[in-house]
């Protein structure tokens, strides 16, 4: 596969996983069950599937891109945000009322949105039309790591 057809892969999948999870985080607050099944579920999303993402990207996307000068800050920032939706995965699981279970889905939500689309925008798009960097090499060490 090309580059372009393996970025566009990559910013579907992502789109993907922001949209099951602000599907999860919007059950929270119409669970017909009770809220903190939802709730558990959201965090399982992120457990199970997020932050796992999270940590294949730091070792294959993130270990190329921040060998280039223009990306390096980027991708330092980028790492923080993964610290901070690991902690709001915690503060989400610890969470006792429905009204900061539901404070906290969103702001993880949100972030994880944000932070995808920055990747996207700045990290793909620099990474997707070099020549010496092959994609699907790159990835393919991603999907061993999310495979185990």
């Amino acid at each position: 596969m090309s580059n372009q057809d393996i970025a566009m892969a990559m910013r579907d999948h992502h789109a993907f996983m922001a949209q099951q999870l602000q599907d999860r985080v919007q059950s929270i607050e119409t669970a017909s069950t009770t809220w903190e099944s939802a709730r558990d579920v959201v965090v399982a999303y992120l457990v199970d599937e997020v932050l796992p993402h999270a940590a294949a990207e730091e070792s294959t996307v993130y270990r190329v891109g921040a060998k280039l000068e223009s990306l390096r800050q980027l991708i330092e920032s980028m790492l923080f945000e993964h610290v901070v939706i690991q902690g709001l995965t915690e503060d989400l699981r610890e969470s006792s009322q429905q009204s900061r279970a539901i404070t906290l889905g969103a702001q993880v939500a949100k972030l994880f949105e944000v932070h995808a689309e920055k990747e996207n925008r700045f990290i793909i798009a620099v990474l997707e039309p070099m020549a010496e960097i092959n994609l699907e090499e790159v990835l393919g060490d991603m999907h061993e790591l999310l495979a185990h």
